[in-house]
């Protein structure tokens, strides 16, 4: 007998799961739900949001900047950038299960940050919890419901943005890897139908992949594009030559009302997960028709008083939502190894990016790139 043949698939699986385990923090499952409180007014957080951004790109800046003057040597455009991106993932990506901008905006508790209007939800007065639907977006965290640039929507749309975001667009920037923008949304796709969303929640979201592929656009354009963000002023040192407006990026896709969830109670589509899938519908077509009843009947004190009520609400997590990074490892590496096996489609996909496709990469495998001089510091900062 052949072992070597014989394990060789086993050997394969027991890879992919030890890659998996290895670059976990980039797979979340958070989910949200925008239809049981949609009566809820929430204050408009764009410019927050903005300027938290222009914050953590400045703390990078000056980060990069200070390390450059014990170094006497002028670095290339290409390694300048490099720096800039490795030194922004180590300080804001920080392979957390949920995204900073989330957390902070989830809890209001983060230190040098605005209190933000949101809503937060217990699992098991959302639709989900209603519908008895699968047990993580059920019994685990929810993300909170926020308001951005007018458009209602999920907070970990914001992680897609920062989080993925980032590391797709870093995968772009590899060499080795010669992907195109179309590649990112193909890629992205099928991640958000696998073990990053619906092999876990049951529910795979256009808008997730919409976040994504924004938040490709907004790092390609720090440094890139008619007007980037960052440059070089005659000394070599990165300045800001803009300010960001996060609402360049949000559309009306990152709400779910607009853009629909898909729903796959089980990864066999049997009549009873076709049934499942039906009664979630219904669920979320009566909580949307409920808020909008309340919106027209309740009296303004009565508005008053349950948003209040509402926004001032701290959920603390739960002995199994605190267990939920090291759950995740185990379920993670399980439903990676079976999609790899079952899908074709992802085999496809991991074979052509690689099974850790979303890491910034090292300098010698990065794209070169052109930084703007200027000779004055335009952001007066």
């Amino acid at each position: 007998m052949n072992w070597k043949k014989c394990f060789h698939p086993f050997l394969q699986l027991l890879t992919i799961a030890s890659l998996l385990l290895a670059s976990s923090g980039s797979a979340r499952a958070s989910e949200s739900d925008p239809w049981t409180y949609a009566h809820i007014p929430l204050a408009d957080s764009a410019a927050a949001i903005s300027e938290q951004l222009s914050k953590s790109i400045k703390i990078v800046i000056d980060r990069v900047n200070a390390t450059r003057q014990t170094d006497a040597r002028t670095p290339g455009d290409t390694a300048l950038e490099f720096a800039f991106f490795a030194e922004y993932r180590a300080m804001f990506i920080r392979d957390y299960t949920w995204g900073m901008f989330e957390r902070c905006i989830g809890s209001n508790g983060c230190a040098d940050w605005p209190q933000i209007e949101r809503i937060q939800m217990y699992p098991e007065e959302s639709v989900y919890g209603a519908a008895g639907w699968r047990f993580i977006p059920a019994h685990f965290h929810l993300a909170s419901i926020v308001n951005v640039c007018g458009v209602r929507m999920g907070a970990d749309k914001l992680t897609h943005f920062f989080d993925d975001g980032f590391h797709y667009y870093n995968a772009l920037r590899s060499k080795r890897k010669k992907l195109e923008p179309e590649d990112i949304r193909q890629l992205s796709m099928v991640f958000e139908l696998s073990y990053m969303g619906t092999r876990i929640t049951g529910i795979a979201s256009r808008a997730d992949i919409e976040a994504n592929l924004a938040g490709v656009q907004y790092y390609g354009e720090l440094f890139g594009g008619k007007s980037p963000m960052v440059g070089r002023d005659l000394d070599g040192r990165l300045i800001m030559l803009r300010h960001p407006d996060i609402c360049d990026y949000v559309t009306r896709q990152y709400d779910e009302r607009i853009l629909p969830n898909e729903y796959r109670f089980s990864l066999i589509n049997t009549p009873r997960a076709r049934e499942r899938a039906r009664e979630l519908s219904r669920i979320i077509q009566q909580r949307s028709a409920h808020s909008a009843t309340l919106a027209r009947e309740l009296s303004t004190q009565e508005l008053a008083r349950e948003t209040r009520k509402i926004l001032a609400r701290r959920i603390p997590l739960t002995h199994w939502q605190k267990e939920f990074p090291r759950l995740r490892l185990v379920g993670l590496a399980s439903g990676m190894a079976t999609q790899w096996l079952f899908s074709r489609e992802f085999r496809q996909v991991s074979n052509l990016f690689g099974f850790n496709p979303l890491k910034p990469g090292k300098l010698k495998d990065r794209k070169s790139v052109t930084i703007k001089r200027v000779d004055f510091d335009v952001s007066g900062t």
